[in-house]
Formats: structure tokens, sequence, C-alpha cells
């Protein structure tokens, strides 16, 4: 999936005298993310992302460790949220207690939209920078996992559950992305759950 960079933490410039000059995290990020595109992530160094965001080096390596974290950002934000909606939820029922809580939790991104068309984008663009993100992935599915096992079923239910869900959100958002569609990422993900179930309802 992916996703905006919410770090309360600020980073500092290079010293300067008086009041130091804080580092906006999201606007870092935005600007790597149009190098990747526009020059491809491969040929694109983390020190040209620093100069591009007027920023040094040390200071950019304190927001992103590397180019993986930069596509990436902002999914441990969002495994958060996803945890807090999935247990302060009363539904019992787990197709409508994922989904709705799934979406809650995508707000966070609607204010990001060109953040989150480009990371999806270059996710979508190689296996190999969607295979970086894995660990952010298992996380998310871990959280849904969880919540799944403390309700009744059976006991593959969660793992097999959790697993789809996430390869049906980002085949959802990766299509929204790639389609420009107006929508927010969690309406376009409000709207796709629901496909899906009528896909698979009964009667």
């Amino acid at each position: 999936m992916l996703m905006p960079v919410n770090q309360s933490a600020e980073a500092s410039q290079k010293p300067r005298r008086g009041r130091p000059v804080t580092t906006d995290p999201n606007a870092v990020g935005l600007s790597a993310l149009r190098l990747f595109t526009e020059h491809g992530i491969d040929r694109v160094t983390m020190d040209d992302v620093a100069r591009a965001s007027d920023i040094s080096r040390s200071n950019l390596f304190r927001i992103f460790p590397s180019k993986a974290a930069v596509v990436w950002g902002g999914m441990h934000e969002f495994n958060v949220e996803l945890e807090r909606r999935l247990s302060e939820s009363p539904e019992t029922d787990p197709i409508k207690l994922l989904h709705t809580s799934w979406v809650e939790a995508m707000h966070l991104l609607d204010d990001s939209l060109e953040t989150v068309r480009l990371r999806l984008k270059l996710i979508a663009s190689s296996p190999e920078i969607y295979g970086w993100g894995h660990g952010q992935l298992e996380e998310a599915r871990g959280v849904i996992e969880r919540a799944l096992a403390k309700l009744p079923g059976s006991p593959m239910r969660p793992r097999m559950v959790s697993s789809a869900l996430i390869s049906v959100s980002m085949a959802i958002l990766m299509w929204w992305a790639e389609n420009e569609d107006d929508r927010t990422p969690s309406q376009v993900l409000d709207d796709g759950f629901e496909e899906f179930e009528k896909i698979f309802s009964r009667g």
C-alpha cells in the first residue's frame, strides 16, 4: 500500500545561529517521490533527495533511513490506527469489522493524495520495490489476524482472511493510483470492499 509519513519528531537542518529551522517529513517525502517517479528510483541517490529538499544528508537519514522507507513511509502509523479501530469496534461480524476498521484507518491518507498515488505507482512498478514493504504489510496482516482470532470460527480463518484482505486492499489501491480516480483512498476502499463482498455474498 500504501502512504504519507506522520512523524511527530522534528529534524533540524544544519546548525545555525538562532532558532533552528524545522524539517517537514511530508514535504521531504513528496520531493523524493517526485524524483523517483521522474528519474527512476535506482538512478536517484539519497544525496539527490537531500539536495532537492534543501536539507543535510544526516538530517534526511533521521527522517528516512533508506529509499524503501520513503516509498513505504507511513505504514507503521496506519497499522497503529488500524489496530486501535479494530480493538474499539463492537462489531462481531468479521467482514463488517474488517471493512469498517480498515476504511476508518485509511482516512489518515485522505489529505495526501499525490503522495499516496506516487507511492502506490512506485510499488506497482517493480516486484523489488513491492518486496521492500513485505514487513510492513505483514505487520498489518498480523494486526488483522489477532483481531479475528478473538472472534468465534475456524482456527485457520484469521490467517486466511487477513491474508486475503491485504491482497484485496493493495489491488484496489493500485488500481486507484494507476487510473487517476478522483476518490480518496478511504472512499475507493469502501467502494471496492463493497464490490468484493457482493461477489462472494450468499444468496
